[in-house]
């Protein structure tokens, strides 16, 4: 009888997707936290208290995502949909009320994971493989459509010059986590896109884009924020940050290579993991605190390439950081839904914002043509890279509302955090038309722009094993 049992639970573990098993997971977690809360800080976990806001916006968006995940759907997408609700639906509002400084502090340390996680990732051995292809795709379109950005930006949503170039930059980044799981799906169809290196290409290019967008954005934001300071010190405050950020981020890389000291065959994966997200915070906050809001994220990025570069392949560091992206993935998204209020949104900036937009995709998708010319890739494989590099998410999720972060800690005048409304509000625009866009361009135009894979010479070596297991 309990022989019987234990085979129907283990048919039904069987039979229930391991998507939704995995989903039960993270709700279980979640829950058992919150309960836990509750039981301890009550005041604070009650509806309408922090605890219970944070709770509710991770698990719906946990939820949203993995249903829109199912469907092939962009899982952010879901996530941020569900911020926005929260925000603007009255009595849920009433409910899931969020400190600003709270909301402020929780989107930095997300912003502080997707970076180091795009440091971790990113292999100079790529770009150098694939050759000079990377550099200008990671380049080109990235300044096109940020400088078209900002001349539309003027013209239509009249940002000034500064505020017009750091949108461009926000809305210029690719992102890896709509185009790996595109390619993934696309590999299993069995298409060309690994011997004429288009993987390795896109892979590489978007992890260098966004270093390069978040760079100049950074830039940007410094001098953004100096316009009270005298001109010399406006002129030289971003090339000062980026110097900074880079001079900081490499010496905590180096620093990292020998302290923890490593074993001679195990070196404590879990001590560096530990020490590289406390030095990311503390390089984030505390460059934020000396007025250089610029250097602690660009350090982050720096810090996390030196560092794996003289660990080798560490693969332990990759995964942890890769698992608090799973929590902190929902959190930013619906964070940055937060700060979608519809009071503050005219049809006027919407239907201008949705304007410029799109031309500047559209010079975006003219750049990236351009910029994989002579890289020995067919036309139609050309036009695909173009439509591969439409999707936008990650980075605008998480640099999109930092300038409105930087404007209330600053407590900058009312124009200048109208102009940081505007940003945000423009980054949420794009990730909902490009993401599902760029998606569906890159599932549904592969077929015909792309060859099928040679699979000639994996029959052949199939045919060897098994005339070598027929001799033995």
């Amino acid at each position: 009888m309990a022989d019987h049992a234990q085979s129907c639970q283990g048919c039904f573990f069987k039979r229930c997707p391991d998507r939704i098993l995995k989903l039960f997971s993270y709700f279980l977690f979640v829950a058992a936290l919150y309960i836990t809360c509750f039981v301890t800080t009550a005041s604070l976990s009650k509806p309408g208290g922090p605890i219970f806001s944070l709770f509710v916006l991770v698990l719906l968006a946990l939820g949203a995502g993995q249903l829109l995940k199912i469907a092939k759907i962009p899982p952010m997408l879901g996530m941020l949909l569900v911020g926005v609700a929260l925000s603007n639906i009255p009595k849920v509002k009433e409910w899931t009320i969020l400190d600003a400084q709270i909301s402020s502090d929780l989107k930095t340390i997300s912003l502080m994971i997707i970076l180091m996680k795009g440091g971790l990732s990113l292999d100079i051995m790529d770009i150098k493989r694939v050759g000079f292809a990377v550099i200008r795709l990671a380049f080109i379109p990235c300044f096109v459509e940020a400088t078209v950005f900002a001349i539309m930006s003027v013209l239509l949503l009249e940002l000034p010059w500064i505020w017009a170039f750091l949108l461009g930059f926000v809305i210029a980044a690719v992102t890896p986590a709509i185009i790996v799981p595109c390619l993934d799906e696309l590999k299993k169809r069995k298409l060309k896109i690994e011997e004429n290196n288009i993987t390795t290409m896109l892979i590489s290019a978007s992890s260098f884009d966004d270093v390069v967008a978040i760079s100049a954005y950074m830039v940007c934001l410094s001098s953004a924020f100096s316009s009270d300071k005298p001109l010399y010190l406006q002129i030289i405050q971003g090339p000062l940050e980026i110097l900074i950020g880079i001079a900081l981020g490499t010496l905590l890389g180096i620093v990292l290579w020998v302290i923890p000291p490593a074993g001679s065959n195990n070196p404590d994966s879990k001590i560096r993991t530990a020490l590289i997200l406390v030095l990311g915070l503390c390089s984030v906050f505390g460059m934020s605190h000396l007025n250089f809001n610029g250097s602690g994220p660009l350090s982050v990025i720096v810090m996390s390439l030196t560092a794996i570069k003289g660990w080798g392949e560490d693969q332990v560091v990759t995964d942890i950081v890769d698992k608090l992206w799973v929590l902190g993935e929902p959190l930013l998204f619906g964070l940055v839904g937060r700060d979608i209020q519809f009071e503050f949104i005219t049809l006027d900036i919407l239907w201008k914002s949705l304007i410029v937009i799109f031309v500047a995709l559209c010079f975006r998708l003219g750049a990236a043509f351009m910029a994989v010319s002579w890289s020995g890739l067919t036309v139609k494989e050309k036009v695909f890279v173009s439509f591969s590099w439409i999707p936008k998410a990650t980075v605008q999720a998480a640099i999109g509302s930092y300038a409105l972060a930087v404007a209330v800690e600053k407590g900058a005048d009312e124009m200048v955090v109208e102009y940081s409304r505007t940003i945000v509000t423009v980054a949420v625009l794009i990730i909902l038309v490009s993401a599902p866009l760029g998606s569906m361009l890159m599932y549904f135009t592969a077929p015909l722009l792309l060859e099928r894979a040679d699979t000639g010479h994996c029959q052949l070596a199939e045919g060897k094993e098994e005339e070598e297991e027929e001799n033995v």
